[in-house]
């Protein structure tokens, strides 16, 4: 019996049915965008196994182990890590656990595994019925009084790790969320989730709350979301070749895909070049990095050095002193400056107290407008 993954099944969202069709046939694809986010979470996880011991030792031993011998994910091997993306993991861990320690003890867990069969009983995690499995960074458990009675409601945390510069609010909302909401709702029926992004890189939190009482039919049609995904994947699976194609990690070894690269059809050998293009870039400056630029004919292609204008720090103090000199005033000097909605946004968080002052003051600053943009325009992803 095959068992699915919230990522499985994001794979026929977001790219296409034969993409998990390869999946199923152990298809290899290459994983070297995750070797950060890898080594991460492994130090974290072994920080909030191990808190008696020291933090920079156990990172040590992880990039060890994951660049001499690689790791098994779901049984199956993969190669090492490259030593200089495991360093780089590695350091993103430890900096982000001397901001925010690494929780342990009582009704923590870490890395922790689920599944469940077709029936949606719970299962162990490598028990051959298993129909849908899923790991989670970080699950709290904790029993929580509710101030001035004598309430007492269970409150489930889950965190999980994120390396990705755009892994913000909107990962909240992702169908991975709506699994680890699910799976801990059915295991541990808390009164209370926090669903938890943690971005390393962003160095920060974000946090939605379920109320399980007030929400149990959302949590429900998210359930029944999975069910219907699950029994959809189960079916024999037709390619579905298009935009999907575009970061797919099947597309180097799908037919389908090379066909469309030699389509008549204009429009498809675009969307195939720019999938090319996206796969060989990453390659392209990883060799150029610390090189002069290779001579192509009438060019180059690498790193090259240009020169650009750049603000001075000083430049907002004498730009106004100047002005001032000038007999202009403060009303006069806006009018001529060109704000952007981003130096709004930054102006804005630092006037409002909260999310919501933030977006009720943009609103008012700013307003929607249509325009056209030429490129690939995907459906939101999930």
């Amino acid at each position: 019996m095959i068992a699915y993954h919230p990522t499985t099944i994001k794979l026929h969202f977001n790219h296409c049915p034969h993409a998990v069709a390869l999946w199923k046939m152990k298809m290899p694809y290459d994983r070297s965008i995750f070797h950060t986010g890898v080594i991460a979470h492994a130090v974290l996880e072994e920080i909030g196994k191990n808190p008696a011991d020291e933090p920079r030792i156990l990172a040590d031993k992880v990039v060890e182990l994951y660049c001499s011998k690689g790791r098994a994910y779901d049984g199956n091997p993969e190669p090492p890590s490259p030593l200089i993306q495991a360093i780089q993991g590695a350091n993103l861990a430890l900096d982000w656990h001397s901001r925010y320690p690494v929780p342990n003890g009582l009704g923590i867990t870490h890395e922790h595994p689920f599944a469940f069969d077709k029936e949606w009983n719970e299962v162990d995690y490598y028990d051959p019925t298993a129909k849908f499995r899923t790991l989670l960074d970080v699950v709290e458990i904790t029993q929580e009084h509710e101030p001035f009675t004598d309430i007492i409601y269970t409150k489930a945390v889950v965190r999980d790790y994120k390396t990705s510069w755009v892994a913000t609010h909107d990962e909240l909302d992702s169908f991975q969320r709506k699994c680890q909401a699910v799976v801990v709702w059915l295991k541990y029926k808390p009164d209370i989730i926090i669903l938890e992004i943690s971005n390393l890189r962003l160095r920060c939190n974000f946090q939605r709350e379920i109320n399980t009482n007030d929400d149990e039919e959302l949590l429900q049609s998210w359930l029944d979301e999975i069910k219907i995904s699950i029994q959809t994947l189960d079916q024999e699976l037709n390619p579905n070749p298009g935009i999907g194609c575009i970061g797919c990690p099947y597309s180097q070894k799908c037919d389908h895909f090379d066909n469309m690269y030699n389509s008549d059809n204009v429009m498809k050998r675009y969307i195939a070049a720019k999938e090319i293009i996206a796969k060989l870039e990453p390659q392209i400056r990883k060799a150029s990095k610390d090189k002069p630029p290779q001579s192509m004919a009438l060019g180059r292609i690498g790193y090259a050095k240009k020169e650009r204008k750049k603000v001075l720090p000083t430049a907002q103090k004498t730009l106004l002193s100047e002005w001032k000199n000038n007999d202009g005033t403060i009303e006069q000097l806006f009018q001529q400056l060109d704000l952007g909605v981003r130096t709004l946004e930054k102006i804005a968080k630092i006037i409002a107290n909260n999310r919501q002052e933030r977006d009720e003051l943009m609103d008012r600053l700013t307003r929607i407008e249509q325009y056209s943009a030429f490129g690939i325009h995907k459906d939101k992803k999930i």
